[in-house]
């Protein structure tokens, strides 16, 4: 299993995500273990419904709070949260990464970023 480890702050991600336009959400929306998701109420008068919207972590504003802070404001950090996510913290809390390996996301970019490169190369920081 691969994963990335303890050297995945040691990674230069804006070098491996310069490329990303980052407002296509083509690689979330593709990949089948994606599932970030926006709630939004919708309320007429007395009644309303709840609606949960699909949503891509790799949006800029996914993560902007009601204040107007962005933990998340960049899209290095949108970048490395996607790699952490698939391959370390689902690796820490279930025991498996976060990715079938299927290429999706890999085919389907329009700038051809290559998550699959972007570990590897973290893997070698090891």
């Amino acid at each position: 299993m691969l994963t990335v480890g303890n050297t995945v702050g040691n990674y230069p991600y804006a070098m491996s995500c310069h490329a990303c336009f980052g407002i296509c959400g083509t690689c979330t929306y593709l990949c089948p273990t994606c599932h970030c998701f926006d709630i939004s109420d919708e309320v007429k008068r007395d009644d309303g419904i709840r609606i949960r919207n699909w949503d891509s972590c790799m949006f800029p504003l996914f993560t902007k709070e009601t204040s107007g802070h962005n933990p998340r404001s960049s899209q290095k950090e949108r970048w490395r949260q996607r790699v952490m996510h698939k391959f370390r913290y689902y690796v820490d809390n279930f025991g498996a990464i976060a990715c079938v390996g299927c290429g999706r996301c890999v085919m389907a970019c329009p700038v051809n970023l290559d998550i699959r490169k972007v570990v590897t190369d973290i893997a070698k920081l090891s």
